[in-house]
């Protein structure tokens, strides 16, 4: 596997990964929503972690096919611009208040393993790793 170095990091790959699972994320819940799995308690966090998941799968496997070297690495960049929004949306005071810090810290957790995950999946797809001899 390609080592992880700071100078494979494409900093154009890590934005548009995240703009990719971003608009995912958002079409992944509105449909939910749309299908009546969203609830107005609790139980929506359900479906924020789904929408999530898939969304940044999808945003790293998107740059893992284009850009194949260091697929880990530019899922972590991705999982860092997700953080660094959320922290000038809350200073710009447009967030509202968050449940629980336990929440956040798993849902960024859960974005750190579904853009890494998709970002190696599509290095291995590319390179045509997966192929059964």
């Amino acid at each position: 596997m390609q080592s992880e170095h700071l100078s494979n990091l494409h900093l154009g790959w890590v934005v548009g990964g995240w703009m990719i699972a971003a608009a995912v994320t958002a079409a992944l819940y509105v449909a939910g929503a749309g299908l009546g799995l969203v609830s107005p308690d609790a139980s929506a966090v359900l479906w924020v972690g789904v929408s999530l998941s898939g969304g940044f799968f999808v945003g790293g496997l998107f740059v893992g096919l284009r850009w194949c070297d260091a697929p880990i690495l530019h899922g972590a960049a991705i999982t860092l611009v997700s953080a660094v929004v959320w922290f000038g949306v809350g200073l710009l005071g447009g967030a509202g208040e968050v449940d629980s810090s336990p929440v956040v810290l798993g849902l960024i957790l859960l974005q750190l393993v579904s853009s890494s995950g998709g970002g190696w999946m599509g290095r291995r797809v590319s390179l045509g790793l997966n192929k059964k001899e």
